[in-house]
């Protein structure tokens, strides 16, 4: 009966000890996905305002591209938001295979993407690309800011492709 009784406050012990930070990461992982959401809503809407309440807006943050590295935050507008403000009329970015790696209050944010987008101008093509995205995250005052992203094409699976 004693080992039954110590077993049961060793239990009740971490449970306490474990469950706000399980709550925590929970919580986390909930306001990382809306972030990604937030995101993906203000590629598609151009929107810099919006792009504001999720990024950290530091010359330090950085945004490596195939077509390019924006550094700094008035770069990453002017590189990110106004490209595709002005390259495209509609624009339609979506992910899947999301994944959150959580280490307190960094956090790394990867996915796969499918951009469908219609450009600006006299000729007003359809394109699609495909791709993947990693994010740098940490929580700054409360509140989760994308610091670093890195986005590139999919992956190239043929012989002598790649490196």
């Amino acid at each position: 009966m004693k080992f039954k009784m110590i077993k049961i406050s060793l239990i009740t012990v971490l449970f306490c000890t474990c469950w706000p930070i399980i709550a925590q990461q929970s919580s986390d992982t909930t306001e990382i996905h809306q972030l990604l959401e937030d995101y993906k809503e203000s590629i598609n809407r151009a929107d810099t305002t919006l792009a504001k309440t999720f990024w950290f807006t530091d010359p330090k943050v950085s945004f490596i591209h195939p077509k390019g590295h924006e550094k700094g935050w008035e770069e990453v507008k002017k590189g990110i938001y106004g490209m595709f403000g002005n390259r495209f009329s509609k624009r339609d970015l979506k992910s899947h295979t999301e994944s959150i790696s959580n280490y307190g209050d960094m956090a790394i944010l990867e996915f796969y993407w499918v951009f469908d987008a219609t450009f600006s101008g006299p000729d007003p093509d359809q394109m699609q690309s495909k791709g993947r995205e990693t994010q740098v995250l940490k929580k700054i005052d409360g509140t989760w800011r994308i610091l670093h992203v890195h986005y590139s094409g999919m992956p190239k699976t043929g012989e002598r492709e790649g490196f």
